[in-house]
């Protein structure tokens, strides 16, 4: 059964009190975003949108080849050559 979060029930974390907004979460999600909330001392709505936008922003894909960290780039890129960077470094002179 999903918990009910509700402003009420985190008066310790609200800076802005003009607003309630009551959300559905799981229990696991709701406790992650108070234990977030708590370690960071911000109030939980913004813990969630923190939380919201770290979830949905692109992060970097990496694959591991022979045991290193590589970039995943996707097909359209260009590689990065030694002939690309010695006429880079040749532009910056």
């Amino acid at each position: 059964m999903p918990s009910i979060l509700n402003w009420h029930h985190f008066p310790h974390l609200m800076y802005n009190c003009d607003m309630r907004t009551t959300i559905n979460l799981d229990d696991e999600a709701a406790a992650v975003a108070a234990q977030y909330a708590k370690a960071r001392d911000v109030s939980l709505g913004k813990a969630i949108g923190e939380l919201i936008l770290r979830g949905t922003r692109k992060s970097s894909r990496i694959k591991f080849v022979d045991g290193l960290p590589v970039f995943d780039m996707p097909k359209e890129t260009h590689p990065i050559t030694s002939e690309r960077v010695k006429a880079f470094e040749a532009d910056e002179r």
